[in-house]
């Protein structure tokens, strides 16, 4: 790609760059692997997008995720006092060692591979509900149908919530995918206010009469796992959060990849046994992820050649490595259900890899996979290039996926 290309200050901002990011991010990793950009509040991040610098960056503690540490920047840079609240303060994704490891100690267990597998078939028969209720619809929206609610159902019924709930959930889960810590609006604080108060009167009522479920085991662990009720509550909403936000991304975005690419989608039908081989190829193609939850820099660090002073934000473009050459040499743009061990970065890398991505590839394989066993003639509304994205800097959801049986 030319050298001579010029990028906006903001240009990871841009509605631009959100619908069609790779072009520019196969600019940068070539000329500019870690670069400074403009933030809207008047400071910089530091974007890095080269996959061994990334991991380089995902494993180094001197780039922290304490919520604390990134909120003390933002209470400098905008001059006014700015706290997490601690439905944000205390859950894995936002802490460091030495609160951090027994945290994730306490929350492992329920997200083994071997506890996943075993929800394979109470997963089937969410999705096929959620079929089934859009087999008499001409034109269904596949996000708002079936992406969306299949990973709230089913970690919300993980948690132990009821059904009557589920839609609370779903509502709560699509207005914290757009949480920031400067809003003035006040309606991302009524959700985070209702959905905490219900969290509470649900924790209680667990701690009164336990069930079998993760909160209730959380509430009911032994001394060695027990967790506080704020850092119980903290963990509900990183479910509700990165657990659903992600998940949903991941499911809409390997079935509109599949709906793209109809010979790769016919062998998957035709060997089911090849799902689950196929679906770390489909999560870096897919890449539902598009960048790491943001760092901030403890120390002077060096990466690809570039010091970054402490005290820096620094964002790990996901996306980006998932189509670097010089990890994935053959074709990095194409989908190639062939390839040789695809280690993507889209759950992580080191202490802060997703405890929940097992699970989120068994709710994507078997959500894209009911789907084209049951109307293998499933087809686009609309052509590929009408198909739109949700600008968000963590994940990379489609707005919309209209398609015809």
């Amino acid at each position: 790609m030319a050298a001579t290309r010029t990028l906006s200050k903001y240009w990871m901002l841009t509605n631009e760059f959100t619908q069609n990011p790779y072009p520019v991010l196969e600019h940068v990793r070539e000329e500019r692997p870690v670069c400074e950009i403009a933030l809207p509040d008047g400071g910089r991040a530091w974007v890095v997008t080269r996959y061994d610098d990334a991991r380089a960056a995902l494993a180094d503690p001197r780039l922290s995720r304490d919520i604390h540490v990134h909120y003390q920047l933002m209470s400098r840079r905008s001059g006014r006092t700015l706290t997490p609240p601690p439905e944000e303060a205390n859950h894995l994704a936002n802490l460091e060692p030495p609160r951090h490891t027994p945290l994730r100690k306490a929350i492992s267990f329920a997200f083994t591979p071997r506890r996943a597998e075993a929800l394979r078939p109470r997963i089937v028969e969410i999705a096929d509900q959620l079929l089934d209720r859009l087999a008499a619809r001409a034109r269904p929206d596949l996000i708002a149908g079936y992406a969306d609610p299949l990973p709230v159902i089913v970690i919300a019924e993980l948690m132990g919530v009821p059904a009557d709930a589920w839609p609370d959930f779903l509502r709560w889960s699509q207005a914290l995918r757009t949480f920031s810590p400067t809003d003035t609006s006040g309606v991302l604080d009524r959700n985070i206010q209702d959905l905490s108060a219900y969290m509470s009167s649900l924790i209680a009522a667990k701690e009164r009469e336990p069930g079998e479920d993760l909160l209730s085991s959380l509430i009911h662990a032994d001394a060695e796992r027990r967790l506080t009720p704020t850092e119980i509550l903290s963990t509900g909403f990183a479910l509700m959060t990165g657990g659903n936000d992600t998940t949903a991304s991941l499911v809409g975005g390997v079935i509109a990849a599949l709906l793209t690419h109809p010979e790769e989608r016919e062998r998957l039908l035709a060997e089911p046994g090849r799902w689950g081989a196929a679906m770390d190829e489909l999560i870096r193609y897919v890449s539902p992820i598009s960048n790491a939850l943001q760092r901030v820099t403890t120390g002077p660090v060096e990466l690809g050649g570039v010091t970054i002073p402490a005290g820096e934000v620094v964002i790990i473009s996901v996306m980006s490595t998932n189509r670097d050459r010089g990890q994935f040499p053959d074709h990095p743009d194409d989908l190639d259900l062939d390839r040789a061990k695809p280690a993507h970065l889209s759950f992580g890398f080191g202490i802060h890899y997703c405890s929940g991505a097992h699970l989120a590839k068994i709710i994507t394989e078997i959500g894209a996979r009911r789907l084209f066993e049951h109307f293998p003639e499933v087809r686009l509304a609309v052509e590929p290039s009408a198909l739109r994205y949700q600008q968000n800097v963590v994940v990379r959801p489609l707005e919309a996926l209209p398609v015809t049986w």
